[in-house]
């Protein structure tokens, strides 16, 4: 069996590659990530929806009046008298080409709702998978913290038998450990939570598969117009398009459209043909209302549509700022603390094996150094969840997922 100080040593420097380690090394990107959003029943329940829009909007394409087969049979006397008829109803309100330009949107904004739905899935999945990871990194540097503590027991005791310590240095330490075993279970807690909500996520269990390339999170910001092209901001500006073809359609229907007819048959063992000509009558119900109604509503459209330009503007340039501003910390915490972590906790060790420092402070050091570690990790997920938001705000993360338009 190694001696308790060798064996100390071997967990600090565990202790300190559990930040280092798991933020240092670039991980491979994993297939998964793709197939994870798009198989998602949210995203496959928007591509069914965007799929009946697009339907909707042929089916506007199509006449909007089909012709009218009639036929009518009598019986006058000894004769029996019969007509068979065509009518056709004409659309000279541009009634059709409204439909038509309301096609055209709708095609267009079921793309853009079904990208919008695939976007938002892949930030939720990101997020989730952040916050695991920051999850299962607390967990493991909560582990090895405990196990220090036990070990700081051990040699407490031994040192209170060779009567370097009194009794109260060993009460300490088994107070210290009773505290770390409550944030043991508390990380564990929230390593379970987060497990969880990222496994409902995932169309495969299998956590240990997932990875995300550091990269992903390297990006360099700045601000230009592609944000304009989002698919939340242009299916905002969509269904105002949509807004604004229906008032084309409500006038339409303010206009009488004709009906002409044919029929023809045998009356009276004569043969007859006649035409017919109806038209209706906009007199008890013109249809202004709806158009006034149709045109308040494009209005009201519009104005949500500056809305949210302005909304999103201004969140693009808070992720901005956010993003430069947490890289610069985490950067720091990595240039000055992480690659000292193991040097300070031995020599913090060493002070107090030769009894430069006391218990008390040797405890305290010790918590302000897992103190300085969790901080490593909270800035680690701080830095990835600012690039996540720039990138979902600024419109690239479907382009980084590689995440594909509805049409193919």
């Amino acid at each position: 069996m190694r001696p308790l100080v060798t064996r100390s040593k071997v967990l600090f420097a565990a202790l300190s590659l559990v930040v280092s380690t798991g933020y240092a090394h670039a991980q491979e990107p994993a297939p998964q990530w793709q197939q994870s959003v798009l198989e998602h029943p949210s995203v496959k329940a928007a591509e069914r929806q965007a799929e009946a829009m697009i339907a909707q909007g042929q089916q506007l394409t199509q006449p909007l009046y089909n012709p009218t087969l009639s036929s009518r049979l009598e019986r006058e006397g000894e004769f029996n008298n019969y007509t068979i008829g065509l009518s056709q109803t004409f659309d000279w309100s541009t009634g059709n080409e409204a439909r038509a330009s309301q096609s055209d949107a709708m095609t267009v904004l079921a793309e853009s709702l079904y990208e919008q739905a695939a976007t938002d899935q892949a930030k939720t999945l990101l997020t989730a998978y952040v916050r695991w990871f920051d999850a299962k990194q607390r967990f493991a540097l909560a582990e090895q913290q405990e196990q220090i503590v036990q070990q700081a027991i051990e040699l407490v005791a031994e040192r209170r038998k060779a009567g370097d310590l009194g009794a109260i240095d060993e009460q300490l330490t088994v107070l210290a450990l009773s505290r770390q075993l409550q944030q043991s279970a508390a990380a564990y807690q929230r390593l379970q939570t987060a497990e969880a909500d990222l496994r409902a996520l995932l169309t495969s269990t299998e956590l240990t598969a997932q990875a995300i390339d550091r990269e992903l999170f390297n990006v360099k910001p700045k601000l230009n117009s592609s944000w304009q092209q989002h698919p939340t901001l242009t299916a905002a500006y969509l269904k105002w398009q949509l807004k604004r073809a229906d008032i084309n359609w409500q006038r339409s229907l303010t206009q009488a459209n004709p009906t002409f007819g044919i029929e023809a048959g045998e009356s009276g063992n004569e043969n007859v043909v006649g035409l017919s000509f109806s038209v209706p009558l906009q007199i008890r119900n013109n249809y202004t209302d709806a158009v006034q109604a149709a045109n308040n509503e494009a209005v009201a459209a519009e104005q949500r549509v500056l809305a949210l330009r302005k909304e999103w503007e201004a969140a693009l340039s808070s992720a901005l700022n956010n993003y430069r501003f947490v890289k610069r910390q985490w950067q720091s915490w990595g240039e000055n603390f992480q690659s000292r972590q193991t040097t300070s906790m031995q020599l913090i060790k060493q002070a107090w094996l030769t009894g430069d420092l006391s218990t008390t402070d040797y405890l305290t050091a010790m918590q302000q150094q897992l103190d300085s570690q969790f901080a490593g990790i909270e800035l680690q997920t701080a830095y990835r969840l600012a690039a996540i938001e720039w990138l979902y705000r600024s419109g690239g993360l479907s382009e980084q997922l590689g995440l594909p338009p509805l049409s193919q």
